[in-house]
């Protein structure tokens, strides 16, 4: 039975892998889109780093620094195809080897926000 869900749970892995990464960059031209229109509107500029930081705190960020004109925040993200490669290659092991990765090893994406200059939206390594 193992075997039967390791030939089928590998392939969808790896597609779930590369889509999860389209989304992924997707999903920041949509946050760069909304951060330039907050920037584009009439308010004092702590006012714009409120609303933005709102915007990333709903999307479970945590806050890392603030300035009066700009923004970091970081989360780890989970990409779902991940484990399931692992799964289709090492069985439950390699679940195990995920978990200890993810949260030990894997540094969280930060993003840097200003509202200042372009780009608005920056990520960091």
């Amino acid at each position: 039975m193992t075997t039967v869900i390791m030939m089928f749970i590998l392939p969808i892995g790896i597609i779930v892998y590369f889509w999860d990464r389209k989304v992924y960059a997707k999903n920041m031209k949509e946050f760069h889109f909304h951060i330039m229109k907050i920037a584009e509107l009439e308010l004092d500029r702590s006012k714009k780093i409120d609303i933005i930081g709102k915007m990333f705190h709903q999307n479970e960020y945590t806050l890392v620094s603030r300035t009066d004109t700009s923004l970091i925040v970081e989360k780890k993200h989970i990409n779902i195809g991940v484990p399931f490669i692992m799964f289709g290659l090492l069985a439950y092991i390699g679940l195990v080897f995920y978990f200890i990765y993810f949260y030990y090893f894997l540094k969280p994406r930060r993003l840097e926000i200003t509202i200042e200059k372009e780009p608005f939206l920056t990520e960091q390594n």
